[in-house]
């Protein structure tokens, strides 16, 4: 077994950028491309995601240094640190768990398609880590008291959470065709779509609240009326001085001239952003484009009328200009709420830059509709910081089992991505409840 653990480490450790494009030039060979081909396409996905990954590291880099300055400076007592998506990932991945449950989802997705319960055909292996991880997590508090059990929760919750989100990826695959132009592709990324089962209800009641329901904001209209300053650069910008500006100036000691000069720079980086990200998704489309329409080719010959989709990672999606706008708006809307909640002890720090990939859930019901994405993103920001400060004690507990270290000053370590999948919490305490 510890081979077999082995082999899919190695596999893992090279990343996402490496494992996908090994991924897709494989898959397009099986589905008859020559080699050329089909390498050509998995390395340009992959180049478009190295390329992706960089430009949110800026955006992390820069603003979790805002979040750390504004979080300190008004003393907020917050213990539980927000070290990312990266670090939940690493220890997902370094688990007993992970032959079972890969092994486990990837049957379960075969047949489903076989059944007819599901179009989509997932090949996005690497956010496999997001189910996981509460395997993880359901095995090391309950494994002691009934070992037997915690495994067959720790799988059974994989498979049940990945066939609920291959369903709702279904669900809303129009919605991502039509608004982010992702024809023949879904998105079965549990930490982006699960959100879909709270925002598109709260969405239709939106839509039967007079005087509400009527309200429609959108980025073309709000650059429209706001000339140069709604061009998503400039937008980028202006947002990124007004949170550095915050920073820098409730700091003791900051001059006029270094806070000046602070701001500048942190204005710029998200602008960089704001600009940089759409590029780098549109590379990324450039290389699985063709997977795709071989894909859809190789199915309608040999098994006509059957449509099916290829599921990927959400960050397909993030280029699209009022993601990244309302992300951006989400960054003070999570911060506000992780002071006022009573029960939050989470500090959101790294995982803000990934906001991109939680806000989808708010803009697909609506198309667009900035008003109702902005409520629907406060609606989501306080189920996510609950949720990460759930996870507190278990990822803390699961860094120490993998060796990871936790940062000074913290008492616990968590991932606003981890309150992001909500979903997949309700079987770990449901396991708790029974067995403890």
């Amino acid at each position: 077994m510890q081979v077999v653990t082995n082999i899919f480490s190695y596999i893992i450790d090279m990343g996402a950028s490496v494992m996908m494009p090994i991924i897709f030039t494989i898959l397009g060979l099986i589905l008859g491309a020559k080699f050329g081909e089909a390498l050509r396409a998995g390395m340009t996905f992959g180049v478009g995601f190295i390329g992706l990954n960089a430009v949110i590291a800026i955006m992390s880099n820069a603003i979790s240094v805002i979040g750390a300055k504004l979080v300190e400076n008004l003393n907020f007592p917050l213990t539980a640190f927000d070290v990312g998506w990266a670090a939940g990932s690493a220890i997902a991945w370094s688990t007993e768990v992970v032959p079972f449950v890969f092994i486990a989802i990837i049957i379960t997705n075969i047949i489903m398609i076989a059944l007819g319960w599901t179009k989509t055909m997932d090949v996005d292996i690497w956010n496999y880590w997001h189910v996981l991880f509460t395997a993880s997590a359901i095995i090391l508090v309950c494994g002691e008291a009934n070992p037997v059990l915690a495994w067959v929760f720790a799988i059974g919750q994989a498979v049940l959470m990945m066939g609920i989100i291959f369903i709702v990826a279904d669900w809303v695959q129009a919605d991502c065709a039509e608004v982010f132009g992702l024809e023949g592709i879904s998105l079965p990324h549990i930490q982006s779509m699960c959100n879909c089962i709270v925002t598109y209800p709260v969405d239709k009641i939106i839509g039967m609240i007079p005087g509400l329901k009527d309200i429609h904001w959108t980025s073309e209209g709000i650059a429209e009326k706001l000339g140069l300053l709604g061009e998503p650069m400039i937008m980028g910008f202006v947002i990124g001085c007004i949170l550095s500006g915050l920073a820098q100036f409730t700091t003791a000691g900051t001059t006029i001239a270094s806070g000046i000069q602070q701001m500048l720079i942190d204005g710029m980086n998200i602008a960089a952003v704001m600009v940089l990200i759409p590029r780098m998704v549109a590379l990324l489309m450039e290389g699985l484009m063709p997977i795709s329409e071989m894909t859809q080719a190789f199915l309608e010959k040999r098994f006509p009328g059957k449509e099916l989709y290829i599921g990927l990672d959400a960050a397909v999606a993030t280029g699209h200009p009022f993601v990244i706008s309302l992300a951006l708006l989400a960054i003070p809307i999570i911060y506000i709420e992780a002071i006022i909640l009573p029960w939050n002890t989470v500090l959101p720090l790294t995982d803000l830059a990934a906001l991109v990939f939680y806000v989808q859930c708010a803009v697909l019901p609506n198309r667009g509709n900035l008003f109702r994405g902005i409520i629907e993103t406060i609606i989501m920001c306080a189920i996510y910081l609950t949720f990460s400060t759930i996870a507190a004690e278990v990822m803390t507990g699961l860094a120490s089992y993998t060796g990871l270290a936790v940062p000074e000053g913290a008492t616990q370590i968590t991932s606003i991505a981890l309150g992001a999948q909500w979903i997949t919490w309700i079987p770990f305490l449901i396991a708790k409840w029974i067995m403890l």
